[in-house]
């Protein structure tokens, strides 16, 4: 909104460069105790590499302990790898991951 209220005053017109980081996303998509679902983990739009946070299964994200994958570069592929593997260990199983960008 307020980037909208800059670039519709004159002075600022063309002074402003407005631009969005894409979202990243890794979607890690499995099965556990008959049900579908999703554990996703937010990534930096700026280093992909590096987790910047999650949604999913809480008891899955307390059990990986999640916050310690936060904001260091490098950490999305051990994070992920963390989720996979707790998922598998109980039982379940891992139909995709992927990782995708939206702007």
């Amino acid at each position: 909104m307020l980037a909208v209220a800059l670039y519709a005053i004159p002075e600022f017109s063309g002074s402003i460069a407005i631009q969005e980081a894409a979202i990243s996303r890794t979607i890690i998509e499995y099965e556990l105790n008959g049900q579908a679902s999703q554990f996703v983990i937010d990534l930096d739009a700026y280093d992909p590499t590096t987790a910047i946070g999650c949604t999913g299964s809480p008891a899955i994200a307390d059990a990986v302990n999640a916050q310690q994958f936060y904001n260091i570069p490098g950490s999305a592929s051990e994070f992920e790898e963390a989720i996979c593997t707790y998922i598998e260990d109980h039982g379940g199983t891992v139909t995709s991951v992927e990782t995708v960008s939206e702007s």
